[in-house]
């Protein structure tokens, strides 16, 4: 049992601590894309400052196919870049995972099976993000074209609204008093940009392991869901904590836009979590809790205002006064396409929690 103890700890920790240091290339890689946003910050400048009066319809189309190009490639300087350090973040991710299951591998267990990296590449290309069932390459590529468009949409709007082509520039780029943060660039693109550089590298990294779960099916029974224990966590990824599945039948991370789960490879016949611990952080700050605990299990243990915090009022209310155990809560969360229920679809599942909460 000790061996075992150590070996369970050792691959909840290990695979934990990658996520921990992807969350830090996540931070890196989007503020790469920080130079794709000055130059198209510059090319809106340029195209708008010597513009006096309202444009011409023609005027106006050709002004926007110079900034097209502009913008088209500033977006694709950046989109190559970061396409290639997928690729390259693919090979370790591969290597790591399978790394990692040799670590706590019994003795007796057969000896793994590797993955090339051009393998790993090619069943990341081909797995759909389950966020948005999208592949790899075209998801990269949207939020540059999503950003091209809302640029046109806004020039196109202001100068029909009969703004001044320093009002637009300023609805383009924000304003210094906020850093920036109230304009198109700033705002909504620069948070689309960092929601496709941290889902799209979550998804490398779970397209990978499981690659290499599923080369090493020999050993392997499935993989356990692996959710992050704090307020942040979204409802979905709360009810697929602790969940096993097979191979290839069940949910793989990113589930959705910005996730942060994980998954645990479980092998045939060996319980490696049964008396191991995770990280969590709740009311008290950041505590070891036993890896079994689920979500919802370790937030029955959390105040009622943490609780509200991590559900919304009505949720926690029904968490609490409901008479449902923490998996059968779980459950209730969502449809059997692991997708996320409203409150009145959870009500209609369940309409005796419901009355018992008094909701």
């Amino acid at each position: 049992m000790a061996r075992l103890t150590r070996q369970g700890q050792l691959l909840h920790d290990v695979t934990v601590r990658f996520q921990v240091y992807l969350e830090r290339l996540k931070a890196g890689q989007a503020r790469a894309l920080d130079p794709a946003m000055r130059a198209m910050d510059v090319a809106v400048r340029r195209a708008l400052e010597g513009a006096t009066g309202t444009p011409s319809q023609r005027q106006l189309t050709a002004m926007l196919g110079g900034l097209r190009v502009e913008l088209a490639q500033a977006v694709a300087i950046q989109e190559g870049a970061y396409f290639a350090t997928l690729r390259r973040f693919s090979t370790y991710a591969a290597d790591y995972h399978l790394a990692t299951l040799g670590l706590v591998l019994p003795a007796s267990a057969p000896a793994l099976t590797s993955v090339s990296a051009a393998l790993a590449w090619a069943r990341i290309l081909e797995a759909p993000i389950q966020a948005t069932g999208e592949l790899l390459q075209p998801f990269t590529q949207n939020w540059g074209e999503s950003a091209i468009k809302r640029i046109e949409g806004a020039i196109r709007s202001g100068f029909a609204q009969g703004k001044t082509a320093y009002d637009i520039i300023r609805a383009v780029r924000g304003t210094k008093a906020a850093a920036f943060s109230d304009g198109l660039l700033g705002g909504v693109t620069k948070r689309e940009a960092n929601a496709m550089v941290r889902t799209a590298l979550q998804h490398v990294s779970n397209a990978a392991q499981q690659t290499v779960n599923e080369a090493n099916s020999d050993i392997l029974d499935g993989y356990i869901w692996i959710s992050t224990l704090d307020s942040r966590t979204s409802s979905t990824c709360q009810s697929l904590d602790g969940q096993e599945f097979k191979l290839g039948k069940g949910p793989v991370p990113p589930i959705h836009i910005n996730c942060r789960s994980t998954t645990i490879p479980k092998i045939k016949g060996v319980d490696l979590l049964a008396v191991t611990t995770r990280a969590s952080k709740g009311d008290e700050g950041g505590q070891q809790v036993p890896a079994e605990q689920t979500f919802y299990t370790w937030l029955k243990t959390q105040s009622a205002s943490f609780q509200d915090d991590a559900l919304g009022p009505t949720r926690a209310t029904l968490f609490r006064n409901g008479g449902l155990s923490a998996e059968q809560f779980a459950t209730l969360n969502l449809d059997k396409n692991f997708q996320p229920l409203t409150l009145d679809e959870m009500r209609q599942k369940n309409p005796s929690a419901f009355k018992r909460a008094g909701i």
